[in-house]
């Protein structure tokens, strides 16, 4: 397993593991678990302990009602079964830190929710917390959602900042029995679904998918992005690099067709559609170290499948929206681009280089604008 472990995660990882205990190396299957978990065991070993401890006899406790156990807890809480209820605890969030539940019309279908909202709501003000929020203070954990994947193996707690801070889907480390003992046990029983939770957490980064620990650096619409993979409803999904294929944050590159297709179908990022305008199809695109040329050109430099640098001779437009969050993108030349819509590189707050001399019009909003370009370092 160490041999096993040296060549899938590296030999640094495969010797921490086994310098601090060799008996994480035999857990059954800890390959296939730490398949997608970087490279970097240190923070994880926590964590590893406890899964090496689960193989006791502890008996599991009797699992109870979890509504009781949440009223217990100090929370109102409710199965949300229909759009209506999904939907219902959206007053409870201010501007601009919606859950993307809100957005989901079929999140209710495929997930058992149970929203939970502190009885003493009205008295935890947003305000009193402006500047100083951590994602477990008072007001974050007042209004929660527990959303468990119904064909089992995933399990997500959001909460009211949504994302102001980071790690906001996993609140509580999304164990349920660190909100009151015996709360996992009881969702469990009562909704016939499986999740793996442990008292010991995770480290920032990283999720439970199934028994599989995946490593990733962005989380949007419940879709979890890592380097050459994305993880969704306790699947793993891995790129294809063999066939030629490439991520590059939200979009994977398909050899077969030359096209850059969205991971998330409701991501409303426009980048997909405007480098298919002008590149979509070329033979020679190619993808050489994870990053895209065509020919020997360089378009689209990434590092563990973040976009770093973007040089597109060819663009002329963008779509609205296009490179949103494209948070890690530091050099953007596009010299014959003339037209962009709105809310473009909104979170590109590393862009230091933005080269676009063609450039005359905008459908931003003059405000939008300059908040959406008013990170650019000169």
């Amino acid at each position: 397993m160490y041999k096993t472990l040296k060549k899938q995660n590296g030999e640094k990882f495969a010797q921490t593991i086994r310098n601090f205990h060799n008996g994480i190396l035999e857990i059954p299957d800890i390959d296939v678990i730490l398949r997608h978990a970087g490279q970097d065991a240190e923070p994880l070993l926590p964590y590893l302990m406890t899964l090496l401890a689960s193989n006791d006899d502890t008996p599991a406790p009797a699992p109870s009602d979890p509504f009781v156990l949440l009223d217990q807890a100090g929370y109102k809480a409710f199965y949300a079964d229909a759009l209506e209820k999904q939907n219902s605890i959206k007053p409870y969030f201010a501007r601009g830190e919606l859950l993307c539940t809100f957005n989901d019309h079929a999140r209710y279908k495929n997930y058992h929710i149970v929203h939970a909202v502190k009885k003493d709501v009205d008295q935890i003000k947003r305000e009193d917390f402006k500047g100083k929020e951590e994602r477990q203070d008072e007001y974050g954990t007042s209004v929660i959602s527990i959303q468990m994947w119904k064909e089992g193996g995933f399990i997500s707690i959001k909460n009211r900042y949504n994302h102001a801070v980071s790690g906001c889907d996993n609140t509580f480390d999304s164990n349920p029995d660190n909100i009151i003992d015996g709360l996992s046990a009881a969702l469990k029983d009562y909704f016939n679904v499986e999740f793996s939770a442990t008292k010991s957490s995770l480290p920032e980064g990283f999720v439970l998918m199934g028994n599989r620990i995946f490593k990733y650096y962005k989380e949007d619409n419940n879709i979890y992005y890592g380097d050459q993979a994305w993880a969704e409803n306790a699947h793993v999904y891995t790129v294809d690099k063999v066939a030629g294929d490439a991520l590059f944050e939200g979009f994977l590159f398909d050899n077969k067709t030359k096209t850059l297709k969205k991971i998330d179908p409701e991501n409303n990022d426009s980048f997909a559609d405007d480098f298919n305008r002008c590149y979509g199809g070329n033979r020679a695109l190619t993808v050489k170290g994870g990053n895209l040329y065509l020919g020997d050109e360089l378009l689209i430099g990434a590092e563990k499948s973040r976009i770093k640098t973007l040089y597109l001779p060819a663009l002329t437009e963008m779509g609205e929206c296009c490179l949103f969050s494209a948070d890690a993108l530091t050099r953007f030349e596009a010299p014959a681009l003339t037209a962009m819509g709105d809310r473009c590189f909104f979170s590109a707050y590393d862009l230091t280089r933005f080269e676009t001399p063609a450039l005359a019009t905008s459908t931003s909003s003059p405000t939008k604008k300059k908040h959406s370009l008013r990170q650019i370092k000169p």
